[in-house]
């Protein structure tokens, strides 16, 4: 179990960190807008449509050049991957989030290989932190709109949960094909002899 500790730190960690974002920005919003800001009911049609915007400036006093590759646009997501699925009850896509993490964490456990294990605590410590969310408030807070200049603007928002899901879901990607590469090597070598 001791060979694990550091894989249960970054789910942990992500989390964490995944969980404190989501947290402060909703006290600064409701600061702002009132309690409101905390039910997706009353609120989602409309974030959806525009979103409410969050000026770095106001969050950090300066926008450090920020503005030019990310903006703060807070909606509540009912669906998962680019709000797909928000028709679906979010107990439903609850519970199949929750079953989904208990086999990763079953699979990190019991059947994982080295190269594995740090994208898939990333994976689960991202997807516990949009869980929580959906427990919570039957959606998940995104916030983060990734853009290049005026140029381009990803068609999704997100939050650090998300990154780190996408991090993982890359990084397991690309150990697998690095792996499966060196076994055929090794394959193709062992036949020679």
């Amino acid at each position: 179990m001791k060979k694990y500790l550091k894989y249960i730190a970054v789910m942990v960690a992500v989390f964490v960190l995944d969980f404190v974002s989501k947290t402060a920005l909703l006290h600064f919003l409701a600061a702002k807008y009132g309690a409101i800001i905390y039910n997706p009911n009353v609120i989602c049609a409309k974030c959806h449509i525009e979103g409410v915007f969050v000026s770095w400036k106001y969050i950090l006093g300066g926008d450090y050049g920020l503005s030019n590759l990310f903006n703060i646009q807070f909606v509540w997501n009912r669906g998962v991957s680019f709000s797909a699925f928000n028709h679906v009850m979010p107990t439903i896509i609850s519970c199949i989030t929750a079953v989904i993490i208990c086999y990763l964490v079953y699979y990190l456990f019991k059947k994982s290989v080295v190269y594995e294990r740090l994208p898939i605590a990333m994976i689960v410590g991202g997807a516990i932190g949009n869980l929580a969310d959906r427990v919570r408030f039957g959606a998940v807070a995104d916030f983060i709109q990734w853009h290049i200049g005026g140029l381009w603007t990803f068609p999704a928002i997100f939050n650090i949960g998300d990154v780190f899901i996408t991090f993982g879901v890359c990084l397991y990607l690309i150990n697998l094909f690095i792996n499966r590469r060196r076994c055929i090597k090794h394959i193709k070598s062992v036949k020679e002899k």
